[in-house]
């Protein structure tokens, strides 16, 4: 076994650049055995081959090659503990955004895709429901649409109600006598949370988990059927009636469809 590789083989035997082992050099995170004068010339020792290799397997795990610097200088592993578990709190963090960002983006395919799942000539189905956290306003008799709206987007952009993590899920409590007239007269106007706030606000509330009788209709155009309802509901009302949007395209919201859900009492 030779003592001394030039850059070149030491490049191509450790699967790095020649530019990659000067970068080293200039930082001064490892320098060559041996250079010589005359021709610039740089070789490295075999026992400099693992610290070449040290220095890769700690870029892949995250660390920036200043600290990997200041780790190999102290030579020792106590220096290198405190980096990597740093480094797996920081890629930990990471693993936790990326798996909550894929549960969103698998909420929003659900979220389009929901009423074209259903048999559109079913008129009334049930749906079980958890719990469901939204931040709501009240909505006021002479409300246009604008106006609960823009009531809303002012609640969420309060400081405290900003930094919560929301879902684009929009809807309305309705009354009840009204839905029962074919007529859109909504009490709340509310969009979903994710999860419960870990502070009091006024503008959050439940909705109440439990079995749902739905059916679905463009809401907003006041046109569903209320005989099948006087029919189901002879005797009896449903207490809470939630009205859920379902955006159809991304311009028109007049035309949405919305899926009605009424809340039916346990058996």
């Amino acid at each position: 076994m030779k003592k001394y590789y030039t850059i070149g083989e030491t490049a191509k035997l450790l699967g790095v650049t020649t530019q990659t082992l000067r970068h080293y050099e200039k930082i001064d995170i490892l320098q060559p055995s041996y250079v010589d004068m005359e021709t610039g010339y740089r070789y490295y020792e075999f026992n400099q081959f693992h610290c070449i290799d040290r220095i890769k397997y700690l870029q892949h795990l995250g660390l920036p090659l200043s600290e990997i610097r200041n780790i190999m200088k102290k030579g020792t592993v106590d220096g290198l503990l405190p980096a990597l578990e740093n480094e797996w709190q920081t890629a930990y963090h990471e693993l936790e955004q990326i798996q909550s960002r894929i549960k969103d983006i698998e909420w929003y395919i659900n979220y389009f895709t929901y009423l074209s799942q259903m048999e559109p000539s079913t008129a009334l189905y049930r749906t079980q429901q958890d719990t469901r956290h939204v931040i709501y306003v009240p909505c006021y008799e002479q409300d246009e649409l604008a106006d609960m709206e823009i009531r809303l987007a002012a609640a969420r952009s309060l400081k405290q109600l900003h930094a919560l993590s929301y879902r684009r899920q929009y809807g309305y409590e309705l009354s009840v006598p009204d839905l029962f007239q074919s007529i859109f007269k909504p009490k709340t106007y509310f969009i979903y949370l994710k999860q419960r706030p870990d502070f009091y606000t006024p503008y959050y509330k439940e909705l109440p988990a439990g079995e749902y009788l739905c059916f679905r209709t463009k809401l907003l155009r006041e046109q569903w059927d209320t005989k099948v309802l006087q029919t189901f509901f002879s005797s009896t009302r449903p207490v809470t009636v939630i009205g859920l949007e379902f955006e159809g395209n991304l311009v028109e919201y007049m035309d949405a469809e919305y899926e009605i859900q009424m809340l039916l009492p346990p058996e």
